[in-house]
């Protein structure tokens, strides 16, 4: 673009404000433009930040890929070493157990509830997952998981705690059966009891309502003969996840996926609405960038005998496009950057003070908000593409303007 069509653009944009139905015109192009790069921007981040809250409350109790063989033992001494020696991509593993038992409060001897029990090393397990962030409530505050998960010391979902009415500290029965296969009509059950040091709060209630965390040495005496069957394994974060789930599947022979696996339907409605949202809320910035090409059409009409003189005295068609062209960019410019900006502040208070609470059916409590410069520079492309094709459409009109006739009859 030269000095010339630089000029003039401006010239023309500034002086609209002198006439009432172009400056009309003007605002409502920017409002639209503002309007549609802010709601856009904002709900990108949101869906965003519904996708990464749900991500780490699943992780919280998931690891980010896990290793097993479908319940059967597995030899977690010699696969760690395979782990450490040939994936250094891998940046830490925990081996973990599972079993079944039947939990009564000792003090009311009443209420009896089946749970998962789950053995884990906690020192290990610290390190790829969050379930020490979902502790709520435990004996001493501040207390690290390696303390509240050893000897006969558990952890127990929120709501089991509630359902059971028992509080940290206070003693539980475990009732177990030693025989896997069952044949008879009768079970023998052997109890041990253990003490309840703490409660966690995962957000998912499968997990609150039916889980307990022990040690490996309380597991072994629950179930002397069952041991660890699966691995948890977090990757370092410039790691490529599926290509790693590749490698291993071939090294180990083992089943290995990751957790996504474990939730497909979640996973999948995430991503949908994610980019159905973004594509839905681009079409409604379509449309209000369809306004300036009513303006330029407005604008070129209004103009046709300065473009037949610019024509005379011997400017090209593309120089005067470009001066059309300048006006619809800038409107979209400063637009887009204030809508931008909008939904920049929006989204920091979102991520701030999250005061919108959702209902129950949600992963997460409170709408959640997650702003990358990605999104904001997707969306500010986004606009300017589509504005950029407005203009340059409408402009294409100057072309077709009639140096004599308008010079004999307009002029």
């Amino acid at each position: 673009m030269n000095r010339i069509s630089f000029l003039l653009g401006w010239r023309y944009l500034l002086g609209s404000r002198q006439e009432r139905s172009v400056s009309a015109m003007i605002l409502v192009c920017f409002l639209g433009i503002t309007i549609g790069s802010f709601a856009l921007a904002l709900v990108a981040s949101v869906m965003n930040g519904f996708e990464k809250v749900t991500h780490e409350k699943m992780q919280g109790i998931h690891s980010q890929i896990i290793i097993h063989a479908e319940g059967q033992l597995i030899n977690t001494k010699k696969i760690g070493e395979v782990l450490k020696k040939e994936f250094p991509e891998i940046a830490a593993f925990s081996p973990s157990g599972s079993g079944q038992a039947l939990l009564q409060n000792r003090e009311t001897e009443e209420m009896y509830n089946i749970v998962a029990i789950r053995a884990i090393d906690p020192a290990r397990e610290r390190k790829i997952g969050r379930l020490e962030e979902k502790i709520v409530e435990a004996i001493e505050k501040k207390e690290k998981l390696p303390n509240l998960v050893k000897h006969n010391k558990v952890i127990i979902g929120q709501k089991l705690a509630e359902t059971i009415a028992i509080k940290t500290g206070q003693p539980i029965t475990l009732f177990v059966s030693q025989n896997d296969e069952i044949r008879t009509k009768t079970i023998h059950l052997e109890h041990k009891h253990a003490k309840v040091s703490g409660t966690f709060k995962t957000g998912i209630d499968e997990f609150d309502s039916g889980v307990i965390f022990c040690s490996v040495p309380l597991f072994k005496k629950l179930f002397p003969e069952s041991g660890m069957t699966q691995i948890g394994v977090r990757l370092k974060s410039n790691a490529d996840e599926n290509k790693t789930i590749k490698a291993l599947r071939k090294r180990l022979g083992l089943y290995v996926h990751s957790w996504k696996d474990l939730y497909p339907a979640l996973v999948s409605a995430l991503k949908l609405e994610k980019y159905a949202m973004f594509l839905i809320l681009a079409l409604i910035t379509l449309v209000a960038s369809m306004n300036i090409i009513s303006l330029m059409f407005m604008q070129i009409s209004r103009k046709r005998a300065d473009i037949a003189i610019f024509k005379a005295m011997g400017m090209s068609d593309s120089n005067i496009s470009q001066t059309f062209l300048l006006i619809g960019m800038s409107i979209a410019f400063i637009g887009s950057i204030l809508g931008l900006t909008l939904a920049f502040c929006a989204g920091w208070i979102l991520e701030t003070y999250p005061f919108i609470t959702l209902p129950d059916a949600y992963y997460v409590t409170h709408l959640p908000s997650r702003m990358t410069i990605q999104i904001f520079v997707a969306v500010f492309t986004v606009v300017m593409l589509l504005s950029f094709i407005s203009t340059w459409l409408s402009a294409r009109r100057t072309k077709n303007v009639n140096i004599s006739h308008v010079l004999r009859f307009e002029g």
